[in-house]
Formats: C-alpha cells, sequence, structure tokens
C-alpha cells in the first residue's frame, strides 16, 4: 500500500512497507545511528532523515495527500494500518472516499474510518462501571483513596487520558474481545470512557453491534470487558499518572470486593444506590 524509504545523514538507507512493527522499525533506524523515534521523524524537512513515501496502488497513491508538513513516520504507519485493517463491512465506502479525494487529512481520514465502523453497528450496547483512584499528593508515604464523587472535578482529564489509552495505531478495541465467535461477528466498535451520574463518575463502555447478542454472548462479553478493566485496557491505563491540581492521579476500572459491577444501563439504578458512600474520598 505504502511504502517507506528512510535515508540517515550518512546515506544509509532503510525501505519498508507500511504498516510496520513501530518497535521494530525504531530499533532498525537506532542501527542506522538514527536516534528519533518513527514519532518523532517528520515526512516533511526532518534534520536526522530523509522520509520518501510511495505507494504500490491507487489507493496508496491517494492516501500520500493526507499527509502535511507536520505529520510524522509514525502518522503514515498509523494510517496504513487503520486503512489495511478497516472492517469489511466499511471497504467499498471507504476505498471510494480515499480514491475521490474525500480527506484533506490524516484526522479527516481517522474520524470518518471510526464513525463510518460504529455506523455499521446500529444496535448500541453500553455498560457501566464503578471507577475508583489512587492520588499522590507528595506528601504522604501511601496514596489516598478516591472514589466516583471526587474523580468528577477531573472528568475532562481523566475522559482524555482514557481516550489518549486507545490511539487509532492500537485498533479498535472490538478486536480484543472476540474469544464467542458470534460477538465478533456482531461487535463493531467498543470505546472506553466515562460519564458523570448522578455526582458520581463512572466508567462507561460503548458497544456497537450488527445486531443484538443472545443471553450467552452478552453473558461471554461482558466477561471480556471485565477482563479488558482488570488485566487489559484497564491494567495499563491505571499506571499512567493523571497531572491534577492535588497531585498525580491514578484511575481504575476494576476494584476487587463486592461493590464492583459491569452492567448495562437500565440495570445501573439498582448498582447505584446501595453504594453512594463510595463517591467521596
Amino acid at each position: 500500500m505504502i511504502k517507506a524509504k528512510i535515508i540517515g545523514k550518512t546515506g544509509a538507507t532503510l525501505e519498508r512497507e507500511l504498516p510496520a512493527n513501530i518497535n521494530e522499525l525504531h530499533h532498525a533506524l537506532l542501527e542506522m545511528g538514527i536516534r528519533k523515534t518513527p514519532r518523532s521523524i517528520l515526512l516533511e524537512g526532518d534534520n536526522a532523515a530523509e522520509v520518501e513515501l510511495t505507494a504500490d496502488n491507487e489507493i496508496g497513491s491517494h492516501l500520500l495527500r493526507v499527509f502535511g508538513e507536520n505529520d510524522t513516520l509514525a502518522d503514515a504507519n498509523t494510517v496504513a494500518f487503520v486503512v489495511s485493517t478497516a472492517r469489511e463491512e466499511i471497504l467499498d465506502e471507504l476505498d471510494q472516499n480515499i480514491i475521490h479525494n474525500q480527506y484533506l487529512t490524516k484526522e479527516m481520514l481517522l474520524d470518518d474510518i471510526r464513525e463510518m465502523t460504529q455506523a455499521a453497528g446500529p444496535e448500541k450496547l453500553t455498560f457501566y462501571c464503578p471507577l475508583t483512584g489512587q492520588l499522590d499528593d507528595g506528601g504522604y508515604d501511601e496514596y489516598i483513596y478516591v472514589g466516583g464523587g471526587f474523580l468528577t472535578a477531573y472528568q475532562d482529564q481523566i475522559e482524555q487520558a482514557i481516550a489518549d489509552e486507545q490511539p487509532p495505531e492500537m485498533g479498535d478495541m472490538a478486536q480484543y474481545l472476540d474469544r464467542n465467535p458470534g460477538v465478533a461477528a456482531k461487535l463493531m466498535s467498543a470505546v472506553w470512557t466515562v460519564e458523570e451520574m448522578d455526582g458520581r463518575l463512572l466508567g462507561r463502555i460503548d458497544c456497537h453491534l450488527k445486531e443484538p447478542l443472545t443471553a450467552e454472548e452478552m453473558a461471554d462479553l461482558q466477561e471480556e470487558i471485565i477482563g479488558q478493566c482488570s488485566d487489559g485496557l484497564g491494567e495499563g491505563f491505571e499506571q499512567r499518572p493523571i497531572s491534577t491540581d492535588e497531585g498525580d492521579l491514578y484511575v481504575s476500572y476494576w476494584q476487587s470486593g463486592d461493590d464492583y459491577f459491569l452492567c448495562t444501563e437500565d440495570e445501573l439504578e439498582e448498582h447505584l444506590e446501595p453504594h453512594q458512600g463510595i463517591g467521596g474520598i
């Protein structure tokens, strides 16, 4: 689709077909003496390396038009990855949009792929779970544990942080919820975010499906989402500090104990009412 030729200041040359493994690409750059990462190497006018992008098909040729002077080698890799892994349900429309130059920037392309993918799943299913946090204010030997009530003050920062944890180059979280073939065939998109409700910040997982799930598929999807909250996406997220006025905040989508739940919106009221006490510090 897209091929990259990177020429170092010494004349050393590296050629790769995109998308490539970003870590392997970085290692190869280091071996040829380029210390900058793919995320910091500009496609135009970089002082460490010259990047030449070419295409081997019509789609690739038109994709080259979406890159600007501030885009990087990693951006080119992300675009190639997202287009090459787009769901079959949107491929015809996506190819036509690319060929007819509907996208002026990579952001327009990535946003439209996300929107088309979600639109291909007209059935929306939303799950909720409690959020807890640990605050490091720099003045104690141990973290201060906080709940959903405290977290509402930092909703914007938390929402942005969990969005950053799901970048385009990672792919849609739906691809990681594929243990049950029935779920994998129906689930088009899954996005982790947050929502304030009754003075308490909750974790929210929005799923877009082509058709409703069976009872067995629903149970399997909930189990896999809990697994992501505890050991997958959520495990990585809870280790990323979120800067606040009161110190670094670490937020968890999972916790041990009887207070934890993952439920649909219809079931939410019965979970919120008994546990309002968890909302404060």
